[in-house]
């Protein structure tokens, strides 16, 4: 969580690259979901899951925070059938879904983090590729049901030149303007 680390509290009441958030709900958001995935792959009832929501994840530490969570996060995932049907609130899926839901999270909001502090989203190429070409189709379906969105156009679509997975993530997931200003630069030709 490399965007994480780079988060101070000066930047908490910053504009992320969610509009609706600052960067400090974005940050209580992304501590929460690390909780949130655990109990839904816990089998929790979706009320508890749901109860999450409003509370406030921040902690002292940040990185602490997110790490409690998230570490019990995998060890439930590392433990359970993943296979087994979870109650999300855009409906039913399998654990093994949700596990690609957090890898999206995770990184996309970093790039809505980047924004808040006025950093690079720390994206690496090979993740990038894997979002784009393993992911886009669940990243598609999650736009249309409101978790993101809906897919925008590169800005550079008509210039002589390729996009990067980087860049096509971010358009796939309907993230534009202030976010597309933090991609890293190409180091590849794709």
């Amino acid at each position: 969580m490399t965007a994480l680390s780079r988060a101070s509290v000066g930047d908490l009441g910053s504009i992320s690259g969610c509009p609706d958030w600052t960067s400090g709900e974005l940050i209580n958001h992304l501590i929460g979901g690390g909780l949130r995935y655990a109990k839904l792959l816990a089998q929790k009832p979706p009320e508890e899951v749901e109860a999450t929501r409003g509370q406030n994840h921040l902690g002292e530490d940040l990185l602490e925070s997110f790490w409690t969570h998230e570490r019990e996060f995998r060890r439930i995932a590392g433990e359970c059938d993943l296979d087994a049907q979870v109650p999300h609130r855009i409906g039913p899926l399998p654990g093994h879904q949700l596990l690609r839901m957090r890898i999206l999270e995770l990184a996309l909001h970093a790039a809505d983090l980047s924004v808040g502090t006025g950093a690079e989203w720390p994206i690496d190429d090979g993740l990038a590729e894997y979002m784009c070409v393993e992911l886009g189709e669940l990243i598609g379906h999650l736009g249309s049901v409101g978790g993101y969105a809906p897919a925008q156009q590169s800005a550079r679509i008509h210039e002589n030149t390729q996009v990067s997975y980087a860049e096509r993530v971010l358009n796939i997931s309907g993230r534009t303007g202030s976010v597309s200003a933090v991609l890293p630069p190409r180091s590849s030709g794709r």
